[in-house]
């Protein structure tokens, strides 16, 4: 967004308004906390939302004189945040959120809080010249980008505004806008139907398709390259911090040098966000049953002495991927299985069985060995394809135990209808077996197996 002359104070006065009614909220909060511990019977403040605004509006005169210059709803936002927070903190205590303790609370400072401010009431538009979006209060603001998309459903009648999030990051303004549409109902379909594809997600290789068609039995294995934005901006990242801490702090040079590593931080965001919904648009649509990881995540970035692995990992976003594949095949009608985490889908050899009839564990030097050796037939054997093509097959290979287990025991695939984040540890902690690694690809080839290892593997 290009902001009109004068409407950086309004801006930059809502980002303050959200702040410090979350500020005086939180203050309570703790007094009343405080006061709880010293005396039992000290009846608290109540710490939903309509309780929050209840006491706000009563103290607001008081509190904060200028309230009148700003939009309520700046003064909504921070309490609904506050509410929101206050609710995740006790549940977490409580045992009732899953997921890392959330901490207590702590207040907002003007440096490190992003602003944002969210309206849901007021004049909200997007006006004709599809170049300007008028906010409450704070008035028009000039897009950088057309807005005809939105504008014709406006315009049209089919649509209503239902609210507005402006936000600052990485020395932009943006608006995001939540509108509801009204669509004829239409059934989409994905474009090759028959075909089952498993996905084996990797840093150095962002994903390993290994396909096959129910119907012709036609098999392909497909690699799709990681950008890795992260690891290409790294030296450059290194010279602007570097920059950064030589300048004086307020100076013309610190906010050029500060400008520029930001600009750096949003391309990386950019491109790592585009390649994962490139990658999960195609085979969304493309493909009429996917199987994926279970993948730990969060393990793998806690990986301990391994910090270009961490980093890596982090750079892929492999955990961002699987949320974007549960909404866009239940919109394309494509069919997504979750494999089981403890499935060791790079560690199986895809087609071979020991003597005594258990699946044959592949052997390497390393956990980040890309080629594996079979023990048994002597085969290298790549290790990202081999994964994608046990995954293609799951449940036929699956193992319900740790690596170590040799039960062939097959637990059921598992349907994906959550948004929770994925990890990939093809094994864990319980069964004493390290996190997987993916492998480098050289660029995203495509081959046809005549047989399911064959050369593919």
């Amino acid at each position: 967004m290009a902001r009109r002359a004068g409407s950086s104070g309004l801006v930059r006065s809502h980002f303050g308004a959200r702040r410090k009614a979350f500020n005086w909220g939180l203050a309570k909060v703790k007094a009343d906390l405080g006061a709880k511990a010293v005396d039992p019977g000290h009846q608290s403040l109540c710490w939903d939302l309509g309780a929050l605004r209840w006491a706000w509006n009563r103290a607001k005169d008081g509190v904060a004189p200028w309230w009148a210059a700003n939009s309520k709803e700046a003064y909504l936002s921070g309490l609904a945040d506050l509410a929101r927070a206050l609710n995740n903190w006790s549940a977490s205590r409580n045992g009732t959120r899953r997921g890392r303790r959330v901490g207590f609370l702590r207040f907002k400072s003007a440096r490190r809080d992003p602003g944002r401010v969210r309206f849901t009431t007021g004049t909200m538009r997007v006006e004709d010249d599809r170049r300007t979006i008028t906010v409450p209060v704070i008035g028009g603001l000039r897009s950088k980008e057309n807005t005809r998309r939105v504008q014709r459903h406006l315009a049209s009648g089919r649509a209503r505004i239902l609210n507005m999030t402006l936000s600052a990051r990485w020395g932009r303004l943006f608006v995001s806008i939540g509108y509801a549409l009204r669509t004829p109902a239409t059934e989409r379909t994905v474009a090759r139907p028959t075909v089952r594809a498993g996905v084996d997600l990797g840093v150095r290789t962002l994903a390993t398709v290994a396909t096959v068609d129910t119907r012709t039995g036609e098999q392909t294995i497909t690699e799709y390259p990681n950008p890795a934005p992260l690891k290409a901006t790294l030296a450059a990242r290194r010279r602007a911090g570097r920059q950064l801490s030589r300048r004086i702090r307020g100076s013309r040079g610190h906010r050029a040098a500060k400008a520029k590593l930001t600009r750096l931080d949003r391309r990386c965001v950019n491109l790592r966000r585009e390649a994962a919904h490139q990658l999960t648009t195609e085979l969304a649509g493309r493909y009429g049953h996917l199987v994926v990881e279970d993948l730990d995540v969060a393990a793998m970035k806690r990986s301990m002495g391994r910090r270009a692995y961490r980093r890596a990992v982090c750079d892929a976003a492999m955990g961002a991927i699987r949320p974007m594949w549960a909404y866009k095949t239940a919109r394309c009608g494509a069919v997504l299985t979750v494999a089981d985490r403890w499935f060791a889908s790079s560690q199986i050899h895809h087609g071979c069985t020991a003597p005594d009839g258990a699946p044959c564990r592949l052997i390497g030097k390393g956990r980040i060995d890309k080629l594996l050796v079979c023990p048994h037939t002597g085969d290298v054997v790549d290790r990202d394809r081999n994964a994608a093509l046990n995954l293609r097959d799951w449940p036929d290979y699956a193992s319900c135990g740790p690596v170590g287990t040799t039960a062939p025991s097959v637990p059921g695939p598992t349907e994906s209808v959550g948004t929770g984040h994925g990890a990939d540890t093809g094994t864990s902690g319980a069964g004493g077996a390290s996190v997987r690694p993916r492998p480098c690809g050289a660029g995203r080839r495509e081959a046809k197996t005549p047989t399911p290892q064959g050369n593919a593997a």
